[in-house]
C-alpha cells in the first residue's frame, strides 16, 4: 500500500490516535485516552497480518462501546483487504464500503477502494483485466459524483476542493493497473490525463511515470521520474534512480551529487522581491510549526524555503519549529515545545505572521509554489507598517558561548523581547522526504528591556535537547518502545543565526523583528 494511502487511510481518526497536540504529555484540554488505546497501538505494530487481525478482532469484542470503534473497524477492513489472495475477494470486501458514507467520505471511499487494488501486495497474481475494469469502475463512479451538483453542495464548502483532487487521483491507480496489465502506453495516457485535470504530480505519480517510461524505453524520462519520486522518499525510488542513472550514463559517477542537487532545488521559481517604496523599518516575523514525518508539511516547508531564497533578511525573519506531529521528529527540543505551548498549536503545518495564525494548511511538494504565494501575500502588506519598536542586534561566538546583544530604540509596554538561536540548516531525511530543514530553532531566551543580552551555551543546549529526546522516548506511547533512529541534538557552530523580536504578551502581536548571523 502506498505511503499516501497509509497516511490518509483513517483521516481524522489517525490524528486522534497519533495525538493532535503531538506533545510528550497530552494537553490538559484533551480528554483522557480510552483504556484500549495502548492495546490498539500495540496491535498496529504486529508484523504478521493474521495475528494483527486476530488482535484487532479481540479488541473490538472486548470494547464494544469504544470511542475508537471507527478506527478499529477501518483497521480490520484494511487488514482483511491485505490478506486477500484474489481480486474477487477484495471486491467482495469493498462492496460494503466503496461508494458509501456521506459527504467527502463518499468520494474518498471510491479513491480508497481503487488504490487498495492498484497498490495491493498481491497485485501481480490478480486477474489483470479485472483489475483495470475495477479501477475504471471506481473512477467512473467518482466522476459521476463530481457531476452531481446535489452531492457537491451537500459537502461542506471547505472540503469541496478535495472532491476533485481524490476523484482525479484515481487516474494514478488507473495507470498502475495498466502497467500491471502490460500496457505502459495507456498508463502514460492516464498520467497525462491526471496532469491535464490539474492533478499535482507527487511521489506516487512520478514513480508510476518512471515505471511506464522505462517500459516504453524512455530511460532518460524514467530517470527524471525516479529522481522526483526519490526526493519525496517514495518507496525504492532512490535505488531505482541509481540503477537508471547507470543505464543512461554508463556509470554510477555523479549520481549522488545529482540527487543532492535535486533535493536542494525548489520545484518553482520564487519571484524577484521588490522592497516597498514606503518601507519604514518593519521586518515581518514568519513562524512555521512543522514536522519531518508530516506529509502535508512538505509543501509548506518548501514554500518557506522560497521565502528564505527570495526575501532579504532585513525584511523578513524566519523561525521553523519542529514538533512530533504526527510522528516523532528528532529535531524537536525544549524551545520548540515552549513556542508550541505559547501559541497553543495542535497541528502541523501551522504558520504565524507577526504572531497571527495565517495561511494554514500545506500539501506535498507540488503545492509549494501556491503556499509560497500565500505566504508572500501575508508578508508584503505588513512591510509598509510603521513599526512600534526598532531593533538591532549583534551576535558573536567564542568557543561554545554565543552572546547576543540587543539594541532597542524604545521598549513597548506589555511586550516581551525574545532572542532565538537558529541553525540555518539541519540535515535529516524524514518520512515526508525533506532532507534540508532550514532555519531550525535550537534554543530561545526572553531578555529584559533594561538588560537586553542573551547568552547561549551550546554544549548546555545540546545536553538539554539530548535529555529531552530521551524523556520523549520514555513517555511516548503512540509507538510501543519507540527509539529515535537518529538524534539531531548537535548544533552546527558555523551555521547559526540569532532572531530577535518584540511580542505583546496578551495579543501575541509581533511589533518588529531582526535577524543577524552569528559571527
Amino acid at each position: 500500500m502506498t505511503d499516501k494511502r497509509r497516511y490518509f487511510a483513517a483521516g481524522a481518526l489517525l490524528l486522534f490516535i497519533l495525538g493532535a497536540a503531538g506533545s510528550i504529555a497530552a494537553p490538559a484540554q484533551q480528554p483522557p485516552r480510552p483504556p484500549e488505546f495502548k492495546e490498539i497501538m500495540i496491535a498496529r505494530n504486529i508484523p504478521d497480518l493474521a495475528a494483527r487481525l486476530k488482535e484487532f478482532e479481540r479488541i473490538k469484542a472486548a470494547y464494544p462501546e469504544s470511542t475508537m470503534m471507527a478506527l478499529i473497524d477501518d483497521s480490520i477492513h484494511g487488514i482483511k483487504i491485505e490478506l486477500c489472495s484474489s481480486l474477487d475477494d477484495v471486491l467482495a470486501l469493498q462492496k460494503t464500503v466503496a461508494g458509501q458514507g456521506e459527504g467527502f467520505e463518499k468520494i474518498y471511499s471510491l479513491y480508497g477502494a481503487a488504490m487498495e487494488i492498484a497498490t495491493h501486495r498481491n497485485l501481480p497474481v490478480f486477474d489483470k483485466a479485472g483489475v483495470v475494469k475495477a479501477v475504471l469502475f471506481y473512477k467512473d463512479e467518482a466522476g459521476k459524483l463530481l457531476q452531481d451538483q446535489a452531492y457537491v453542495q451537500s459537502v461542506p464548502e471547505d472540503e469541496r476542493p478535495y472532491l476533485s483532487e481524490y476523484a482525479h487521483e484515481i487516474q494514478i491507480g488507473e495507470a498502475m493497473s495498466y502497467l500491471n496489465a502490460g500496457e505502459p502506453e495507456k498508463a502514460m495516457n492516464a498520467l497525462n490525463a491526471y496532469k491535464s485535470a490539474g492533478g499535482a504530480p507527487e511521489g506516487m505519480f512520478w514513480y508510476t511515470f518512471a515505471e511506464a517510461a522505462g517500459k516504453l524505453g524512455k530511460n532518460a524520462d524514467a530517470l527524471l521520474g525516479y529522481m522526483d519520486a526519490a526526493i519525496e522518499n517514495y518507496e525504492d525510488a532512490e535505488a531505482k534512480a541509481g540503477d537508471m542513472w547507470i543505464k543512461v550514463n554508463g556509470k554510477a559517477d555523479g549520481f549522488d551529487a545529482a540527487l543532492e542537487a535535486k533535493r536542494r532545488e525548489l520545484p518553482y521559481h520564487p519571484e524577484e522581491f521588490a522592497a516597498p517604496a514606503d518601507w519604514k523599518g518593519k521586518a515581518v516575523l514568519a513562524e512555521i510549526f512543522t514536522g519531518s514525518e508530516c506529509p502535508p508539511c512538505a509543501g509548506a516547508d518548501i514554500g518557506f524555503d522560497g521565502l528564505i531564497e527570495s526575501v532579504p533578511g532585513k525584511f523578513l525573519a524566519i523561525l521553523e519549529y519542529h514538533l512530533p506531529i504526527p510522528r516523532p521528529d528528532p529535531i524537536i527540543n525544549p524551545a520548540t515545545k515552549t513556542r508550541q505551548q505559547y501559541y497553543g498549536v495542535n497541528s502541523t503545518p501551522s504558520t504565524f505572521f507577526d504572531g497571527e495564525a495565517k495561511a494554514g494548511g500545506g500539501g506535498g511538494r507540488a503545492n509549494a509554489a501556491e503556499k509560497y504565494k500565500e505566504y508572500l501575500a501575508e508578508i508584503k502588506p505588513r512591510l509598509s507598517a510603521l513599526p512600534e519598536a526598532r531593533l538591532t542586534a549583534k551576535a558573536a561566538r567564542t568557543g561554545d558561548e554565543i552572546t547576543v546583544d540587543v539594541a532597542i530604540e524604545k521598549p513597548v509596554e506589555g511586550a516581551e523581547i525574545f532572542v532565538v538561536l537558529v541553525q540555518k540548516e539541519v540535515r535529516f531525511q524524514g518520512g515526508n522526504g525533506i532532507v534540508f530543514h532550514k532555519m531550525a530553532v535550537r534554543d530561545l531566551r526572553v531578555v529584559a528591556p533594561d538588560a537586553p543580552r542573551a547568552v547561549f551555551d551550546l554544549a548546555a543546549s545540546e545536553k538539554a535537547t539530548d535529555e529531552y529526546l530521551t524523556e520523549f522516548e520514555k513517555t511516548y506511547d503512540r509507538i510501543p518502545n519507540y527509539k529515535f533512529a537518529k538524534r539531531c541534538f548537535q548544533i552546527d557552530r558555523n551555521a547559526l543565526q540569532a532572531v530577535v523580536f518584540i511580542q505583546d504578551k496578551q495579543t501575541k502581536k509581533v511589533h518588529n523583528a531582526f535577524s543577524v548571523d552569528v559571527k
